[in-house]
């Protein structure tokens, strides 16, 4: 194991990598607001196990990257999210990505992201497409926002979670605010567990949390890609689960569909999240999709 700074595209990036760097590296990509320790160790592991080089990364303006935005850039009202200010989008932050395989000396990834980490794993595929090997984008979507009514919005219930999330991170309160927000982005079948998700989420924290960052708006500047999906043609596996409260089911069905040739993993009463109690189902499919390539 290694890890260093990456001085790329005016910001730094901090990274990690696992095993033997002359094995095919599997990049993983993380989602909004989250940093590169959302990945654990028991989901690495495997990936290194079955003869994979593994790199997680802190996005910009998370954990021990550079902090772009440090002030609220969004505003949750009843009628939804509105953009206050908008600094980058998902193409920087894709960019961001290829630099760093650029400064590892990496050819070619198979390209691994959840939620945002998705979508910019989407963006690589269509305009960084000779820097893939494979594209696996867990609990995401072709694009958020109001441009395209034909997908289902987040639940009501989620955006409530949101706004009292908000409330505590204007107060300082950031672990509270997390526990509102994750506690609405579990599913059913694995109930959420309060004290299990605080151990996790300090370890998140104390690698530096970013209240603030410009990830949402970022997401939310960015173009719709769902007519351009046609154009991947990289091997493609979904992973998505059906009590997804933010990024519903049918938003990774489009992406299964959209995407030629792409296969779809299933995660029944599953929701925004990656449980552990999957870990071992979802990496064996991911390593299965890796290797048939």
């Amino acid at each position: 194991m290694s890890q260093g700074i990456a001085e790329v595209n005016d910001i730094n990036i901090w990274w990690e990598d696992f095993g033997d760097s002359s094995n095919p590296t599997v990049l993983l990509i993380m989602g909004a607001n989250a940093n590169a320790m959302q990945w654990p160790l028991e989901f690495v592991n495997p990936l290194v196990e079955a003869g994979f080089h593994v790199i997680r990364f802190d996005n910009r303006d998370v954990g021990k990257s550079t902090w772009v935005t440090t002030e609220p850039t969004m505003i949750v009202s009843q009628d939804g999210i509105a953009n206050a200010e908008v600094s980058y989008n998902l193409e920087d932050m894709a960019a961001d990505a290829v630099a760093l395989l650029d400064h590892l000396g990496i050819d070619k990834a198979h390209i691994v992201g959840a939620s945002m980490g998705g979508m910019i794993t989407q963006v690589i595929g269509l305009d960084h497409s000779e820097r893939a090997l494979s594209l696996t984008p867990i609990m995401s979507t072709p694009g958020a926002g109001l441009e395209d009514d034909t997908l289902s919005p987040p639940t009501e219930s989620l955006m409530q979670g949101i706004m009292k999330a908000m409330e505590h991170n204007m107060k300082g309160e950031y672990m509270e605010g997390l526990v509102c927000t994750y506690r609405e982005l579990t599913g059913s079948r694995f109930p959420f567990d309060e004290e299990k998700f605080r151990e996790k989420a300090k370890v998140g924290m104390d690698h530096g949390h970013n209240p603030f960052p410009g990830h949402g708006a970022a997401v939310s500047s960015s173009p719709h890609r769902k007519d351009r999906l046609k154009n991947i043609n990289l091997p493609t596996l979904v992973i998505h689960g059906t009590e997804d409260a933010i990024l519903p089911f049918d938003h990774g069905q489009a992406l299964a569909d959209g995407i030629p040739n792409a296969q779809i993993m299933t995660l029944e009463g599953v929701g925004h999240e990656i449980p552990d109690q999957m870990i071992d189902e979802i990496t064996s499919r991911m390593i299965e999709h890796f290797n048939s390539i």
